[in-house]
């Protein structure tokens, strides 16, 4: 975090399961238990960016030789076609249902 950010505090309560869990992992990390709610709340936060999850790199990945209309957006350097697949995966994939 850099000397700029303005430091936000909030106050939650935990179950004593999950203190000793944090606990536990801040130990092995050798952090305070703050550091490590931080670091996960990060590591959550970052899952809000769709283009940060693994359907979005999957959905990436593939190419779909025959694309539908619908989902055509324009055409690379090569002239194939681009999609915007990822973007709508949910209607891809659960198309009427």
């Amino acid at each position: 975090m850099s000397a700029r950010q303005a430091l936000h505090q909030i106050r939650i309560n935990l179950s004593e399961a999950l203190y000793e869990r944090l606990s536990r992992e801040a130990q092995r990390r050798a952090q305070d238990v703050p550091a490590v709610v931080e670091a996960v709340l990060e590591e959550y936060a970052q899952q809000f960016d769709l283009t940060q999850t693994h359907t979005w790199e999957l959905c990436g990945s593939l190419a779909v030789s025959e694309p539908e209309p619908e989902y055509l957006v324009d055409s690379d350097e090569a002239e194939a076609p681009v999609t915007n697949y990822a973007e709508r995966v949910d209607n891809v994939l659960y198309k009427g249902a």
